[in-house]
């Protein structure tokens, strides 16, 4: 029994961390100014087991970006910014619609249809309103 508590007190913990990161994660997205802001937290959701795979505690990669290995960034906001960089280079058309164009971009080289199906499936904690835009960007 002892046992059992002491599991479920880790694992509150755990899913408390979560979703403090998800909803950082998510206003820093809005804040910068990404586009399909709920989408790309999904992609960071999804890509990271909710914020707990190695690619995102060891080298803070948020996305599963490489360059023939993955790519180490200092913090997971300088991820972040890498994101909107390449999201401004290959986004060019807003009337596509974004899943679509993540397929179109191979942005899981695996299994395009089945990562976008994921995306689609996978639910977000955030309080959009919890986040405090600073109005001089």
């Amino acid at each position: 029994m002892r046992y059992l508590i002491i599991l479920m007190f880790c694992f509150s913990i755990s899913s408390h961390l979560s979703a403090q990161t998800e909803q950082e994660v998510y206003c820093y997205i809005i804040s910068i100014g990404i586009k399909h802001p709920d989408i790309v937290l999904k992609q960071a959701i999804y890509e990271t087991g909710h914020f707990r795979s190695n690619i995102f505690n060891k080298r803070n990669n948020l996305f599963g970006f490489r360059q023939r290995k993955y790519i180490y960034f200092d913090t997971w906001k300088s991820c972040i910014d890498y994101y909107k960089v390449w999201q401004e280079k290959h986004y060019k058309d807003d009337s596509i619609d974004y899943y679509r164009f993540l397929t179109r971009n191979n942005f899981s080289a695996k299994n395009r249809q089945h990562y976008v199906s994921q995306l689609k499936q996978t639910r977000i904690k955030v309080k959009p309103n919890n986040c405090l835009v600073d109005e001089k960007k």
